[in-house]
């Protein structure tokens, strides 16, 4: 298998296991967010609804302790003697005292009002309209026609004419003397109602806002299906963004909220809204209504309701982002160092097997003194065992056991010296030679006896006292005589000795 291939299946492995490791932990990671959305939404959606509800309970203790405060009754008795200057007086002690009790902002409507329902005295109005909770003469607001038949307490979220959703309070101001006389002359308990305080927070953008600050999501209030306040904010003040409300209604109509809230479910839905380009999911919840007493099954539903929005594009981002970038750099990384350390081995190795290579052509070019010097850890092994090799099949020392010279080599026995042959075509022979005729009749074993005794007489005649063993010669030859046969194209290669200059060599012949 080539380089490129295995580095092509490691690369292919590695991005199998990224995208795996990709896809499992987004996949994971997804779950998650879902999960944490949905526990946001229910923990907000229930926040909420605990935050409305002491704000309720807290607006129903106000009115009660204030429709029960002496001078409320006095005003609307002065109101109803057209004493004027009495009753801005005990107005003005009511307002005051409810007032300095008022650890938030102060409400939006602050009024007494008579048993007709005409308001008497209203807080920062010296000439209230007398019809402002009244229609055709009837009263409006459902609470306070229930506050001015019997003795009941009623915080509920509403809708006001030219002010729009409240979170109202209304007590009765009861006249416990008068009470007291009629009770007496119809001999059962009888209540004298005189009138009755009303107390109004409008829901704005900025108590939305509010809401948004204190727990982290968006916050609209809507009646039926129009929004009629939301905590998204115009660029970065506090002036609400007033088409994304207009987009609320929109969605709210269609998402099945707004039944949800109304019902009398309890479990948890959530729809999937896209709002000024970025998705949310929401809940809803309806607003708590408080009554000291069980109202009639005439009495309107409550219709008016939060929404809570959760952004799915922070959660993503926070969750969901941060581990694809982490494990798709990892697969990077480790493709990176995997290709780049299969390069350094690749390298490593191969300065290594160019050595062995280089060696092994030069014993296959007749060189068969050659022995592999140690070239690196990875090849050491087969170096040395090419040297075993050669070694025993040569005769010559193995490695460990041979003998070198001043300079640090091995010294190498049995040498034998050939007479190099010419490049390309082989010499022409004489056409009659009885000698090379001789020469290619002769028996090989006999051939090579008859040399290898020649050989060894001539370098002894040469004042040569090297020992050259058998085997080594014979092995020598033949890979000789294998060379210049591919190189001559001939039949067969032969050699003779040659003396030349006090040295011995041995001179091919070529026989074909």
């Amino acid at each position: 298998m080539s380089r490129s291939i295995i580095a092509g299946v490691v690369a292919v492995v590695i991005a199998a296991l990224t995208a795996t490791a990709y896809f499992a932990t987004t996949s994971s990671q997804e779950e998650r967010v879902q999960k944490d959305l949905r526990d946001r939404v229910r923990r907000a959606r229930d926040q909420i609804l605990q935050t409305s509800t002491l704000e309720g309970l807290a607006i129903l203790k106000k009115v009660e302790a204030l429709a029960a405060a002496p001078e409320a009754l006095d005003a609307i008795k002065a109101a109803d003697a057209k004493d004027s200057q009495a009753l801005a007086r005990l107005s003005d002690r009511v307002f005051t005292e409810y007032r300095a009790n008022e650890k938030t902002d102060p409400p939006d409507v602050l009024a007494l009002v008579n048993d007709q329902g005409d308001v008497v005295a209203m807080h920062g109005i010296a000439n209230p309209t007398a019809g402002e909770f009244k229609a055709d003469g009837k009263v409006i607001v459902p609470a306070l026609a229930e506050a001015l038949q019997r003795r009941i307490v009623i915080s509920e979220i509403w809708r006001l004419p030219d002010v729009g959703l409240v979170r109202i309070g209304i007590a009765p101001v009861i006249d416990h003397e008068a009470s007291a006389v009629a009770s007496a002359e119809a001999g059962e308990e009888k209540v004298v109602i005189k009138g009755a305080v009303v107390a109004a927070y409008a829901l704005t953008a900025r108590a939305a806002q509010a809401q948004d600050d204190l727990l982290g999501v968006r916050v609209a209030y809507f009646d039926g299906e129009h929004v009629s306040a939301t905590s998204f904010r115009r660029g970065g003040g506090h002036d609400e963004n007033t088409e994304i409300r207009d987009a609320l209604s929109k969605a709210l109509a269609q998402s099945g909220l707004r039944q949800a809230a109304l019902s009398e479910a309890t479990a948890l839905k959530i729809a999937a809204f896209d709002v000024g380009g970025e998705k949310y999911v929401a809940s809803s919840v309806r607003m708590p209504r408080f009554a000291t007493k069980d109202l009639p099954k005439t009495y309107p539903d409550q219709t008016v309701g939060a929404l809570v929005l959760v952004s799915v594009g922070a959660e993503a981002s926070e969750f969901v982002k941060p581990a694809k970038t982490f494990i798709l750099l990892v697969g990077l990384g480790s493709l990176v160092v995997a290709l780049f350390g299969m390069y350094l081995v690749y390298r490593r190795i191969e300065t290594q097997i160019d050595q062995v290579e280089l060696g092994i052509a030069e014993i296959i070019n007749g060189n068969l003194d050659r022995t592999f010097q140690p070239v690196g850890d990875d090849l050491d092994g087969v170096a040395n065992g090419l040297n075993v090799m050669l070694a025993r099949l040569l005769g010559r020392p193995e490695p460990g056991e041979e003998a070198f010279d001043e300079n640090g080599n091995p010294i190498v026995p049995g040498r034998v010296d050939f007479e190099e042959a010419p490049e390309g075509e082989a010499p022409a022979a004489p056409a009659a030679d009885p000698e090379l005729a001789a020469l290619a009749q002769e028996p090989e074993p006999d051939y090579y006896k008859r040399l290898f005794t020649e050989y060894v007489a001539a370098r002894k005649a040469a004042g040569s006292s090297e020992e050259v063993s058998f085997e080594s010669f014979i092995a020598k030859l033949r890979v000789n005589e294998g060379k210049l046969k591919a190189q001559y194209q001939c039949r067969a290669v032969r050699f003779r000795v040659v003396t030349k200059d006090g040295k011995v060599t041995l001179k091919p012949v070529p026989i074909f």
